[in-house]
């Protein structure tokens, strides 16, 4: 019972539209009925109805699927049909229902096992409504227990929703709510009964950057898992002998080494992993036991999923005579805990080493040991040990997030804007900037599109060391022109700094986080971090400067900015500093984190005047 609750979230979410009023199809009815063996094995019986309520939502639900395992479940379609407005039935034909392999089982041979049965609705228009129901077996207890979460569509509007578990009464049966949800939970002629309902629970738009709707949205769990620590331990036992130091690893462990100990060895191992197995993004899926590959079919491959990244690194480590552990953690936009800790909860798998109190994330390619990006900081993890340990990964602070600009800028007579730029950045920005310039099609179309995003507009090159190359730290300048980037007319010129090359152009780094004006209602995600731009301008000769912008100084609850301007002869010296103290702010923090966002977006936009010294006399 693993995957049942987001089998349809993940489609329907994914889609990530926020729509206005009237909603494009409403979710009528969602009916979750298991019937629970003592041995954990199940009959899981899942009814659906959704009403199209304009056009637009007929090809955002004109499916239903629900993927599974062969060889621990089957499954069967029901029934599926579709309600006309006029009350007409008609039946899904059966070339209509197939079933394939699933997505991940079809991209990535050999760490799938899934199937997928898909049904199409017949003749769907305005005010139809599809109504499905399929039937669950769990032939095989799953090594995870049984185990539920699930909760309302965002989006779409939801009438009624319930679930409804029978089991027997001396099942170690635990569940929790929140939000709304409710539960009965009652024992009966020897048979305990639980029934978990919800209604009448609206739509509602998405905010852009918002948290995950996991954080805010009701919901109800189940499991038997006696604790959160218990997913650890499971993870430990099942992976307990995948990570066998063969000959082969440990040859490659002491090529990759070297002389190199402790710390160092680690991080040329780790290094190794990121650049040279491949990952195939296949999520952490309970229904296929969570249990890696072996090390050395990992490594004879060349690629794996996260827990395979894990396992190598755990092998290759272990040959140095370094400790690593499986981590389980969500890698995203979720950061408040389900009710109940349950497998649905994690995605992702990291390495932790205890030797040196490092997370790592082997399956990122440009990201060294111990980095870790925003989605990963601060993050609730179940460690695979024995018996399992419940940490948190490092929460995100400006200081580890820090990142420089300078630019030497040259304005020319003519107008054009000729500048070359040199960048400095931690290790956490420093992953981003690997991986732009690793997927542009060459560093000039990269420089030129940075370049065509400012006002200036212009051409130039990105000297870049090897993005992969993570046994260094990311090299990386640029040199740029802006032809008439700057308008004189009757021998004064109006300008703002020109920004030139830059991996945090202010202005887009920020303006997607500014709203309508409208009260934000979720968390939004930002991102700690510590940036500074540093400019120094070489006016034509023969000019003066006439204004500066005004300097800058302002601080509040969520960040600081500041901002200076200074002459020096012909020179104009610039120097910026934006500061955002924490990854996410609740909606009370918002109208405080605008004004922030909004004092740097004016300053960067603050002008310059510059006047031809003969015109001013």
């Amino acid at each position: 019972m693993q995957r049942l609750a987001f089998f349809l979230l993940v489609f329907l979410l994914g889609i990530g539209s926020a729509w206005a009023d009237p909603a494009p199809l409403r979710r009528e009815a969602w009916t979750i009925t298991v019937q629970l063996n003592p041995d954990l094995t199940y009959v899981e019986t899942i009814e659906q109805e959704y009403t199209f309520l304009t056009k637009a939502g007929i090809p955002l639900a004109d499916r239903d699927y629900v993927p599974f395992h062969p060889k621990s479940q089957s499954l069967e379609l029901v029934e599926a049909y579709v309600i006309q407005p006029d009350g007409t039935r008609i039946d899904a034909p059966p070339g209509a229902r197939f079933t394939r392999p699933s997505l991940a089982a079809h991209d990535t041979p050999g760490f799938s096992g899934g199937e997928t049965t898909t049904v199409l609705f017949p003749q769907l228009r305005e005010g139809s409504r599809t109504h499905v129901t399929w039937r669950l077996t769990q032939k095989v207890p799953s090594p995870l227990g049984f185990n539920l979460a699930i909760r309302p569509l965002l989006e779409w509007p939801t009438r009624h929703m319930s679930v409804r578990i029978e089991a027997p009464p001396d099942l170690a049966l635990r569940w929790k709510q929140r939000g709304g949800f409710a539960v009965t939970d009652t024992v009966s002629d020897g048979r305990r009964e639980i029934v978990a309902t919800l209604d009448n629970v609206p739509g509602q738009e998405s905010e852009r950057d918002m948290v995950s709707p996991s954080d805010f949205l009701p919901m109800f769990a189940a499991t038997t898992l006696p604790s959160t620590e218990e997913l650890g331990a499971i993870y430990h036992r099942q992976a307990a002998d995948r990570a066998e130091v063969t000959p082969e690893i440990a040859a490659l462990a002491a090529k990759i080494a070297g002389d190199r100990t402790g710390l160092d060895a680690a991080r040329a191992i780790h290094d190794w992993i990121a650049t040279n197995i491949r990952y195939v993004a296949v999520y952490l899926d309970p229904n296929d036991g969570w249990v890696p590959h072996r090390a050395s079919g990992v490594l004879a491959n060349g690629y794996g999923d996260c827990k395979d990244h894990v396992v190598l690194l755990e092998a290759l480590l272990a040959a140095r005579g370094i400790r690593a552990e499986a981590a389980l953690v969500d890698w995203g936009s979720r950061y408040q805990p389900y009710p109940l800790g349950v497998p649905q909860e994690f995605n992702h798998v990291i390495a932790w080493l205890p030797d040196f109190g490092l997370f790592a994330n082997p399956t990122n390619p440009y990201a060294r040991l111990g980095t870790l990006d925003r989605r990963l900081s601060g993050k609730l993890v179940v460690l695979a040990t024995e018996h399992g340990e419940i940490a948190h990964t490092p929460a995100s602070r400006p200081e580890a997030n820090r990142y420089r600009l300078d630019a030497d800028v040259t304005l020319n007579a003519d107008g054009r804007i000729d500048g070359e730029s040199r960048f400095t950045m931690d290790a956490n920005i420093e992953t981003g900037a690997r991986e732009d310039v690793a997927a542009a099609s060459s560093t000039r179309e990269l420089a030129e599109r940075m370049l065509a995003a400012t006002p200036e507009g212009g051409y130039g090159e990105l000297d870049a060391s090897d993005p992969k190359d993570l046994a260094h730290p990311f090299s990386v300048q640029a040199s740029w022109s802006s032809p008439h980037g700057v308008a004189f007319q009757d021998g004064e010129a109006y300008f703002s700094t020109p920004t030139g090359v830059d991996f945090e152009q202010p202005s887009a780094l920020l303006r997607p986080y500014l709203s309508n004006g409208e009260p934000r209602r979720h968390a939004v995600q930002i991102g700690a971090m510590e940036l500074e731009w540093h400019y120094t301008l070489h006016l034509p000769q023969g000019y003066a400067i006439v204004r500066l912008p005004k300097e800058v100084s302002f601080s509040n609850d969520t960040g600081r900015y500041t901002a200076r301007y200074e002459r020096a002869g012909s020179e104009i010296h610039v120097a910026r500093m934006l500061r955002v103290d924490r990854d996410v702010y609740q909606p009370g923090e918002y109208d405080s984190l605008q004004r922030l966002f909004f004092t740097a977006l004016d300053d960067v936009r603050g002008v310059f005047v510059v006047s031809r010294m003969e015109a001013r006399n």
